[in-house]
């Protein structure tokens, strides 16, 4: 027993789950194999094949036997992408330009004004754009519609939740073509 095992014992805590349990949840508010609310917790494993065994291949072990074993992740469907490991980022630039190009593309926005701006936060961005309206347009449709526009396109190019679109009308100008 080490001493941290020493000083849980008869201390009133809940044991900790033994080496070799089936299910082990890991420390609360992090991610792991926790099963949902009421969900039957997984049967105890059947007694251990002896290494000797064929059958004592590890669950990673599929090409061996051309099927997976039991608890191996399924397989995907047909036709589907393989899933590959590795990482993809969106560069900050990029998220940027997308906002900025969909703010362009509203009637009523002659340029923008200071920029656009993006924040992540985990899984989700907020956008702040400056602009400047044609004149003879109804600013607060304007800003109304760069908002949609801009949340409708950052989510669908960049796969991200919007979790916000802060618009700053800037300036007005005339519009193009008359001084």
């Amino acid at each position: 027993m080490t001493e941290l095992d020493k000083g849980r014992a008869g201390d009133g805590a809940e044991p900790r789950p033994g080496a070799g349990s089936p299910f082990f949840p890991g420390a609360p508010g992090l991610p792991g194999p926790v099963p949902p609310q009421g969900a039957p917790l997984p049967a105890p494993p059947a007694a251990a094949p002896s290494a000797a065994s064929p059958s004592a291949a590890a669950p990673h072990d599929i090409a061996s036997h051309g099927t997976a074993s039991p608890g191996a992740a399924p397989a995907p469907p047909a036709g589907a992408a393989p899933h590959v490991e590795g990482r993809i980022t969106v560069g900050d630039e990029v998220a940027e330009k997308v906002a900025a190009l969909a703010a362009l593309e509203v009637g009523g926005v002659a340029a923008l004004g200071s920029g656009v701006r993006v924040r992540s936060a985990g899984d989700a961005v907020t956008v702040d754009v400056g602009i400047a309206v044609e004149y003879g347009h109804a600013i607060m449709d304007v800003a109304a519609a760069v908002q949609a526009g801009v949340a409708r396109m950052s989510g669908l190019m960049l796969g991200a939740r919007v979790a916000a679109v802060n618009v700053a009308v800037e300036d007005v100008r005339p519009q193009a073509g008359r001084a």
